[in-house]
C-alpha cells in the first residue's frame, strides 16, 4: 500500500489542449469543438474552454491599484475600503424619506442616495432639505445625489442647508452629480440649452474644487443605453464618448484636466450575462485610464471611479421573487469587477416603489456577499482567469474601435443627432428582443417555467410624483436671470437660496435663454415586456369572462410517448397565460377525436411520436373539421416538409416546435380567439 507521504509527491498528469479536445469531440460523437462556440451581442466568439496559449498575446497587470488600473484603483481591493452600500431611496414625502434613510443606514447601508427624478416630491425649497437631512450625521456617510440634467438647484439648496446648520462643506464626500446627455437620451429634450447646462457643469466643478474638494459633480450614466437594450461594449463606449465631451467642454471653459477627470463618476447597469459585465467593469478602468493619459492627467485622474446598479432591464413583473436571484448574479458580478459602490434593485422594482421588505432584501444581499461571502477579503478574484482576462481585453479593443467611431463623426452629441447612437443599440434591441420571443434567450417564470398559480405581489397605492405648488418670485427670477447671463452661475444660485429662492425658480431663470435640442430618445424598456403584455391580456380577458383563453392537448399513446412534446406545449402557451387542458393519452385516433371534441375547445395541439403522428394525425385533423370547420388543430413537433404538406392536406393548420416564435405564435391564437390585446 502507498504511504501518505508518497501520495502527496504524487500529481496528476496536465492534459494538453489536444488530449482535451480529442475527448470532447468524441463526446461530441464526431461533430467538431466548434459546434461549443457561441456569440455574444457585442459579436464577442466564446470557447469552451481558455488556455494559457490565450494570455500570450496579452500585456496582463500583475498588481492591483498600478498600471491601467483593470484588477482595481487600490492596491487592497475591498480589503480595508468594502464598496459603499449605496440603495436608492425613494419616498413619498421629505419626512418619509428621512424616516427611511435613518432606518436603513442602521441597518448597514454606507452611503445615502437619492434619485432626484424618481422621487415622489419635489425638492424645491429650503425646508424640504431641511426636513430630508435633520438628524443625519453626514459627516459620517458618503452621499450620493443624481441630480439628473443639472445639479445647480439642489446644489444650492444643500450647501446653504449645511452653511446654516453650521457643517462643514469640506467634510461632505460623495457625489452631486449631473448629466445633460443621459436625460436627453432618455426624454429627446432638455430643459435648458446644452451650452448653459455645460457652463453650469464647469463652473460647479470649479467651485466644488475650492469648496466641496471631496464631492464629485459630474455623472455619465451608461444605464439609458443598458435599458435601451445596448451590449455592455456600446455601453461602456457612449459613457466614455460622453465623458469626453464633458471633459473638451470644460477644458474649454478654463478647467484642467485633473480638475474635471477626478469630479466624474460612472454610473453603469450590470446585467445578465456573469462573465461579461465583470469584464466591462475590468475594461472600463483601463479604458478611462488611457483616455485621460490622452489628456495629459494625472496617476490619480486615471483612476475610474465606477457606480454599479444591477439591471432594470432584466427584471420582471411575473413570478418576481426570481428577481432576488437576478440581483444577487448581477450585484455578485459588480462586485468581483470591481465596482466602487453598488446598489441592488429591490424584487418588486418593475411593479412598484419599493417597500421595507424589499429594501431589507436587497440591501442584505450587498451585506452576505461582503459579510458571509467574504468577498471584501479576495482581492480582485478574477485577475488571472484566463476567460475573464481574455474576455476583458476584447471588450475593451471593442469599445475602443466603436468610441473613436463616434469621435471621428464629432463627439457624443453629433453621434446623437444624427442618430448613429440610436442606430447601434436598436440594432442590439431588436436582436434580444427577437430572442426573447423565440425563447433562445430564457426568463425564467417569463417566457419559461411560468407559473400562473403563483400569487402576485400585492401592488401598493403606487403614490403620483407631486408637483412643487411653490409659487414663482418673479422679482427673484429675474435677479437670477442677470446673474446667469454673466456667467455665474454656482454664485447667483447661493446667494438666491440663501434668500429662500425655490429649485423652480432657480430652474425657470435656467431654461430662460439658448437654443434647445432635441434627438430622437432611446425607448427603455424591460426583456420580459412582450411576454407580460401577453399574461395581462389573458388575465384580462379571465376577468371579462370567468376563463382563461384555452389549449387542449390531443395525448397520443401512452405517457412516455407523448410527455415530452404535451409538456413542451403546455410551458409555450402558459408563457402567455393561456389555460393548458391536458390527458393521460388517446390510444386510438377515434378515441382522440372523441375526447377532443367532447373538451367543447377550439385550438387543439397534438402531441406524441413522430411515428404515431403518420396514421393518426390525417384521421384526427380531418375527424374534426368536420365536426366544426373553423377550430384550430396544430401538430406539435417540426416534420418533413413531404409530412408537413399531408398534414396541411388533411386540415392541421401549423406546426409547433422549438424554432417558433413563442410570441408571434401566442399572439397570433389569442387574436384568432377574441382575447383583447393592448399593442
Amino acid at each position: 500500500m502507498t504511504d501518505i507521504s508518497t501520495m502527496k509527491n504524487e500529481s496528476f498528469p496536465v492534459p494538453t489542449y489536444e488530449e482535451w479536445k480529442q475527448e470532447v469531440e468524441k463526446s461530441l460523437k464526431g461533430k467538431p469543438i466548434e459546434k461549443l462556440h457561441s456569440m455574444t451581442y457585442e459579436q464577442l466568439q466564446l470557447k469552451p474552454i481558455y488556455t494559457r496559449h490565450d494570455l500570450q498575446s496579452l500585456s496582463i497587470e500583475q498588481y492591483p491599484g498600478f498600471s491601467g488600473y483593470v484588477r482595481g484603483i487600490e492596491p487592497n481591493g475591498y480589503v480595508r475600503n468594502p464598496w459603499l452600500i449605496s440603495q436608492e431611496i425613494s419616498a413619498s414625502t421629505p419626512e418619509e424619506w428621512n424616516e427611511i434613510v435613518k432606518h436603513d443606514i442602521a441597518r448597514g447601508q454606507t452611503e445615502i442616495h437619492l434619485v432626484l427624478d424618481r422621487l415622489c416630491f419635489s425638492v424645491a425649497t429650503l425646508d424640504d432639505i431641511e426636513v430630508m437631512f435633520s438628524g443625519i450625521p453626514l459627516q459620517n456617510y458618503s452621499i450620493r445625489v443624481d441630480a439628473g440634467a443639472c445639479s445647480l438647484p439642489f446644489l444650492a439648496l444643500f450647501a446653504t442647508y449645511l452653511q446654516k446648520q453650521q457643517l462643514s462643506l469640506q467634510e461632505v464626500r460623495g457625489t452631486i452629480g449631473m448629466d445633460p446627455l443621459a436625460l436627453l437620451v432618455q426624454k429627446g429634450e432638455l430643459p435648458a440649452s446644452l451650452e448653459n447646462l455645460y457652463d453650469v457643469t464647469a463652473d460647479v466643478t470649479k467651485w466644488a474644487a475650492e469648496h466641496m474638494p471631496n464631492v464629485k459633480t459630474i455623472i455619465v450614466h451608461g444605464e439609458p443605453y443598458h435599458h435601451g437594450g445596448a451590449n455592455a461594449v456600446q455601453e461602456l463606449a457612449f459613457s466614455f464618448a460622453t465623458a469626453v465631451e464633458y471633459m473638451n467642454e470644460s477644458l474649454n471653459r478654463g478647467l484642467s484636466i485633473d480638475e474635471v477627470a477626478t469630479r466624474i463618476s460612472f454610473s453603469f447597469a450590470i446585467g445578465s450575462n456573469f462573465f461579461m459585465e465583470i469584464a466591462k467593469l475590468r475594461a472600463a478602468r483601463l479604458i478611462w485610464a488611457n483616455i485621460v493619459a490622452a489628456f495629459g492627467g494625472s496617476e490619480e485622474a486615471k483612476k475610474l471611479t465606477a457606480h454599479a446598479r444591477t439591471s432594470y432591464f432584466t427584471k420582471t413583473v411575473y413570478d418576481p421573487y426570481v428577481n432576488m436571484l437576478r440581483a444577487t448574479n448581477e450585484a455578485f458580478a459588480a462586485v468581483v469587477g470591481g465596482a466602487n459602490s453598488l446598489h441592488v434593485s429591490p424584487f418588486d422594482e418593475a411593479i412598484q416603489p419599493a417597500d421595507e421588505f424589499s429594501r431589507r432584501i436587497a440591501r442584505n444581499t450587498q451585506l452576505i456577499l461582503l459579510e458571509e461571502a467574504h468577498m471584501g477579503k479576495v482581492i480582485d478574484p478574477a485577475g488571472g482567469s484566463y476567460y475573464v482576462e481574455t474576455l476583458t481585453a476584447q471588450v475593451a479593443e471593442q469599445t475602443w474601435q466603436l468610441f473613436q467611431q463616434i469621435e471621428a463623426k464629432g463627439g457624443m452629441t453629433k453621434a446623437l443627432e444624427e442618430g448613429f447612437v440610436q442606430a447601434e443599440v436598436e440594432k442590439v434591441a431588436k436582436q434580444r428582443d427577437r430572442h426573447v420571443k423565440t425563447r433562445k434567450e430564457k426568463i425564467v417564470g417569463t417566457n419559461v417555467y411560468a407559473n400562473l398559480a403563483e400569487a402576485s405581489v400585492k401592488r401598493a397605492n403606487e403614490p403620483m410624483r407631486t408637483p412643487s405648488e411653490q409659487s414663482l418670485d418673479e422679482q427673484r427670477v429675474a435677479e437670477l436671470k442677470a446673474g446667469f447671463a454673466v456667467k455665474k452661475w454656482v454664485e447667483t444660485a447661493l446667494a438666491a437660496a440663501a434668500h429662500r429662492a425655490t429649485a423652480q425658480e432657480v430652474d425657470k431663470a435656467l431654461a430662460a435663454t439658448g437654443p434647445s435640442i432635441s434627438i430622437k430618445p432611446i425607448v427603455q424598456w424591460r426583456l420580459a415586456e412582450p411576454f407580460e403584455q401577453l399574461r395581462k391580456a389573458a388575465e384580462a380577458h379571465f376577468e371579462k369572462t370567468g376563463h382563461r383563453p384555452k389549449v387542449v392537448l390531443i395525448n397520443l399513446g401512452a405517457i412516455p410517448n407523448h410527455k415530452a412534446r404535451a409538456d413542451f406545449i403546455t410551458g409555450f402557451f402558459e408563457a402567455g397565460g393561456f389555460a393548458v387542458v391536458k390527458n393521460d393519452g388517446y390510444m386510438t385516433a377515434e378515441e382522440a377525436v372523441q375526447g377532443a371534441l367532447a373538451s367543447g375547445g377550439s385550438h387543439y395541439v397534438v402531441c406524441g411520436t413522430d411515428d404515431s403522428y403518420v396514421d393518426a394525425v390525417p384521421v384526427i385533423a380531418s375527424e374534426l373539421k368536420k365536426a366544426n370547420p373553423h377550430l384550430k388543430l396544430y401538430v406539435a413537433g417540426k416534420q418533413a416538409p413531404n409530412i408537413e404538406e399531408a398534414f396541411v392536406q388533411a386540415g392541421v393548420d401549423g406546426f409547433i416546435h422549438i424554432g417558433s416564435n413563442c410570441y408571434e405564435t401566442l399572439v397570433a391564437v389569442m387574436k384568432e380567439m377574441g382575447v383583447a390585446l393592448d399593442e
